[in-house]
């Protein structure tokens, strides 16, 4: 295929600008009869394609320098890759026949949860060696078909939300009742209650139905809720993590213009919503989420499917799937977050683009420190930070107590055992931060020796500890 000059210098152009010296993108691509996996580099514009055959339904997530491949209803099974060989799965487990997975949210290299579409359970796993570790059941949450239709999934600090669709599968896929966010402390793998005066663990009940999708900024999520189809009955929806409630529909789908099939946050205040219109049309409508406006649609794409955004630094990444009249318009599409103008594209994939996982390492973001809320208390007591560590005059501790530990009492011990000092002569304060000082003096006001100890937190049979050193 010959390049013009004019198009090789714009590429050079777009390399050189950064938009594609970021990270990696790993796309699963389908023709719905088939999959497969094909790889671009950063600072390239030319993908390796058809790496690896993989279900025509597929999703995928990136952690820790390995790619984990979602293969939904028909497969049910999760491969798992090494970012550096994409042509040979480490590993190959199912989730269950029948279990239609829809998401994978990875804890460490040792734990991950899945969520099955077909089932009741949500499934605890080690995606080293594909082992079991568990199910959670959620059938409290299932309407009448008994499935709650859990979906995409969030991990944010030691909470995870699992959206659970609640839909009608006996019949045409509608909405039953309430959609729900269903909170996992994945510390414990059990239900948080998010409304104590019900009986029972509740979770979060959403303003509108069938949720498609979930971003966070701040202690911020930013659901897409569809609702019914050709009905504008959804929208942007909101939720506090810190309060564990929804705030209502932010931007609905009357001012979106369509039916809401995704929404992706970029910046604080800024992200992109995938519409679809009453011809089935599809637009990404930029959201200013602060000032509750809706900005004009892109352009430059074909107007056809959408499945999904990805976000990578400073570049919008739309994977377009073409139109029946210009199957050739597939491909992935470049923008930039700041100024939404077109950048690249299509770059061809092989076959049409479905999802996008940017090979990025992102922290699992955590509540912002000092909000105070349902989920800012964890079930377990724990330590924040002891600093300066180590110390020679005083260290200042912060420990995080939880709302069940009424008698949780903090001391220092030698390295054989024996209590040092009691630090706290009442209880700590339960469901909330707890700051103390120690300034190396034992029981007596004498400044003890220069070594190790622990700082340790009891309250009956529990017990949490952590080192400090102190040096005269």
């Amino acid at each position: 295929m010959k390049i013009g000059f004019f198009k090789i210098l714009f590429l050079l152009f777009v390399c050189c600008s950064g938009l594609f010296a970021q990270s990696g993108l790993f796309v699963l691509t389908s023709d719905y009869a088939t999959g497969s996996l094909s790889y671009l580099e950063p600072g390239t514009t030319v993908p390796q394609m058809d790496l690896l055959t993989i279900h025509s339904d597929a999703a995928g997530r990136y952690y820790d320098g390995r790619l984990y491949v979602v293969n939904r209803l028909g497969q049910d099974n999760v491969i798992v890759l090494d970012q550096t060989n994409l042509f040979k799965p480490l590993i190959q487990f199912s989730t269950g026949n029948g279990s239609n997975p829809h998401d994978i949210a990875i804890v460490d290299r040792n734990k991950a949860y899945v969520s099955r579409y077909a089932s009741s359970s949500l499934l605890v796993v080690d995606p080293e060696n594909g082992t079991i570790l568990g199910e959670i059941d959620l059938s409290r949450f299932a309407d009448d078909d008994g499935k709650p239709e859990m979906a995409q999934m969030i991990l944010v600090g030691q909470y995870l939300y699992v959206a659970c669709q609640r839909l009608d599968t006996n019949g045409l896929f509608d909405p039953v009742g309430l959609s729900l966010l269903v909170v996992i402390d994945v510390d414990s793998d059990e239900i948080v209650d998010m409304d104590a005066n019900a009986v029972g663990s509740q979770a979060i009940e959403l303003k509108g139905t069938n949720p498609a999708s979930i971003s966070l900024k701040g202690n911020n999520l930013y659901v897409a809720i569809t609702g019914k189809f050709d009905e504008l009955d959804g929208g942007i929806e909101v939720v506090n993590t810190i309060t564990g409630e929804s705030s209502g529909i932010l931007i609905s789908e009357t001012e979106l213009g369509g039916d809401v099939t995704w929404f992706s946050m970029a910046t604080d205040s800024k992200g992109f919503a995938v519409v679809s219109d009453p011809n089935y049309k599809n637009f990404v409508k930029p959201v200013d989420v602060a000032q509750g406006i809706v900005e004009e649609s892109l352009s430059g794409h074909s107007g056809g499917y959408i499945p999904s955004l990805s976000v990578d630094g400073g570049r919008l990444i739309i994977p377009d799937r073409g139109t029946f009249e210009d199957p050739e318009a597939s491909g992935l599409n470049f923008y930039s977050v700041d100024t939404h103008k077109f950048v690249a594209g299509p770059i061809s994939v092989g076959l049409p683009p479905a999802h996008v996982v940017v090979m990025d390492d992102q922290p699992i973001p955590t509540l912002i420190e000092g909000a105070q809320g349902k989920l800012s208390s964890p079930r377990r007591s724990k330590f924040e930070s002891i600093h300066p560590n180590p110390f020679n005059s005083s260290t200042t501790i912060s420990v995080l107590v939880s709302e069940y530990d009424h008698s949780m009492q903090l001391g220092v011990y030698d390295i054989v055992g024996r209590r040092v000092r009691l630090l706290s002569r009442e209880p700590l304060v339960p469901g909330r931060r707890n700051i103390v000082n120690w300034d190396g003096c034992d029981e007596n006001g004498r400044i003890v020796s220069s070594g190790n100890y622990f700082i340790a937190m009891m309250a009956n049979d529990d017990f949490v500890s952590t080192k400090v050193t102190f040096l005269k």
